[in-house]
């Protein structure tokens, strides 16, 4: 198909012929048993979906589901009467339509997992595993489709390109400049300074991992950097499959140096991931922390070790997601927290960097931390099921692991493991609550609240000095959204008198008073008074680097 569809001619032509050639030669597939997924560059800012089935073919299900699923979905417009598509299942209801056709908006949504249809510059970044359906009606086929061009498999191609159930794209609605080798797309608005800066990183990233572990299958992927909006302040996102997604929300013209750290974080654990073996891991009790920690492990030291952060921000980083990790758990362990609170509350990311850090700081034997990890890698290539504590903390030599599964698997609070962990190993000190913990436990304390307002609910985006809070179905007196700039007539965040006035009004009228940016204030009732933390922990960095150097 790729031969016909080169040889028409370029320009209006082929952006009428190319959406029928796709359906009549996918009709034709389906005629043959086969089904098949074609996802194509539709109208400007959005794609289209068509999937061919054989005419005694009903329904399928989709291989990513459930809720997340459903809110991806949700979007979907149907082109005709032809079927529907749900969370779970594509169902179809009229047999004489050739295929089932969905109208996708993209969307610079944060989703869970890779977006489906996400805006990249003048490209739309899809990823396969949203559209894709199981095989109850036969072999499914997939392909990418635009007028234009298409980046995917560290290539480019025009007007089609062959894909499979885990891949992503850049669709473009015209051809591009391509010289055989790079691949990679910046999104235009981006300046010079942050495509340098992002390319390095990127550069530096997989060059030092390489070194250090030489028996990972790295394949360089297409970077694709843009900018965003979403409500909030400056944030990033990413996705790191063979499309590397580098995603900057309501980035500064002019980003101050703390921004910057945080684009070099994006790449750094979004490349990272490539050194990794997502799938291989899935079957871990512990699969994302091992995933999302992991990255945030090869992240942290690659960057302290390229001078991209300081052993004083190195060390911040460290205290700052080892009390999130801390105050999230609260007083349970590490097994009784749900699946489903660590996602949403990324304590895979918070407890992971932490868990892998002091781990491997205190590993026993010889070997590097790098040499740990390339030999964990290794070994789930070949489809072993090596023992994640053991591989880490002893590597090929026997030994019983100490760190690991004290926290993971141990029956004492989180809180308890931790301090015991760390008092017993001196690789970091009792300390008074830094200004940013004490910024993240008024965050966790709003947060109680509003879920008691809301049955349990909340959505909440903070700000550098305010937190959104989104009205939802069933809150009582969050009736609608609203911007919390004060707590008891003090600064949400940067000071030491909010939390205490906050914890005072719960315990004294059972309720507390937040200032709005409207001027306006909003009561919320409070049944239980925060706990704050009076005790954290600060890093010992130097021992921590020279602990981590051993055997390199």
């Amino acid at each position: 198909m790729s031969g016909r569809l080169a040889s028409i001619e370029r320009g209006g032509a082929l952006r009428r012929i190319l959406p029928a050639a796709i359906i009549v030669l996918s009709a034709q597939a389906a005629r043959a048993g086969e089904v098949v997924v074609t996802v194509r560059q539709a109208a400007a800012g959005a794609l289209e979906v068509s999937y061919a089935l054989p005419a005694a073919c009903k329904r399928l299900p989709f291989v990513k589901d459930g809720p997340d699923a459903a809110k991806i979905r949700s979007r979907w417009e149907a082109q005709g009467d032809c079927g529907t598509a749900g969370g779970d299942t594509l169902q179809r209801s009229s047999a004489s339509c050739p295929a089932l056709r969905f109208r996708v908006p993209a969307t610079s949504d944060k989703v869970s997992g890779y977006p489906g249809s996400f805006p990249v510059g003048r490209a739309i970044y899809a990823h396969m595993s949203n559209y894709a359906v199981g095989s109850d009606c036969g072999q499914v086929a997939y392909r990418f489709a635009s007028t234009g061009s298409i980046r995917t498999a560290r290539t480019q191609f025009d007007g089609e390109a062959p894909a499979d159930a885990d891949a992503p794209a850049l669709l473009f609605p015209t051809r591009q400049a391509f010289d055989g080798r790079d691949a990679d797309y910046f999104d235009p608005a981006l300046d010079a300074a942050a495509v340098s800066q992002i390319r390095s990183v990127a550069a530096g990233t997989a060059a030092y991992l390489q070194a250090a572990m030489p028996k990972a299958a790295f394949r360089r992927p297409i970077v694709a950097a843009t900018l965003a909006r979403e409500p909030g302040g400056p944030n990033i996102g990413g996705s790191a499959g063979e499309v590397l997604l580098l995603s900057l929300f309501n980035w500064p013209d002019a980003p101050a140096p703390h921004y910057q750290r945080q684009m070099n974080k994006l790449v750094a654990h979004e490349m990272s991931h490539r050194f990794q073996l997502r799938d291989a891991v899935d079957g871990y009790p512990d699969a994302r922390l091992i995933h999302e920690g992991g990255a945030e492990f090869l992240r942290w030291s690659v960057s302290l070790r390229q001078g991209w952060l300081t052993p004083q921000q190195a060390a911040e980083e460290l205290d700052d997601a080892l009390a999130a990790c801390m105050l999230g758990t609260a007083n349970r362990r590490w097994r009784a927290v749900p699946q489903q609170e660590i996602a949403t509350n990324r304590f895979e990311y918070s407890c992971g960097l932490p868990a892998y850090v002091y781990a491997l700081a205190a590993r026993q034997g010889r070997g590097s931390p790098y040499a740990r990890l390339d030999a964990f890698y290794s070994l789930l290539g070949t489809g072993a099921t090596p023992d994640f504590a053991q591989a880490l903390e002893c590597g090929a030599q026997p030994c019983t692991p100490r760190v690991l599964p004290a926290l993971l698997d141990g029956q004492a609070p989180m809180r308890e493991s931790w301090a015991a962990l760390l008092d017993t190993t001196g690789l970091a000190t009792p300390t008074l609550p830094t200004r940013s913990q004490v910024d993240a436990m008024m965050l966790e304390a709003l947060t109680a609240l509003v879920k008691e307002d809301c049955g349990g609910r909340r959505s909440m985006t903070p700000t550098p000095d305010s937190v959104l809070f989104e009205s939802l179905p069933g809150c009582r007196r969050l009736r609608a959204d609203a911007e919390v700039v004060q707590v008891e007539g003090k600064p949400v965040f940067g000071g030491d008198l909010a939390l205490p006035a906050m914890v005072a009004a719960c315990a004294s009228r059972q309720a507390v008073t937040l200032g709005l940016r409207t001027g306006a204030s909003l009561e919320l009732a409070c049944a239980r008074p925060y706990q704050m933390t009076a005790r954290m922990y600060a890093a010992d960095i130097g021992k921590i680097m020279e602990a981590l150097g051993r055997g390199e």
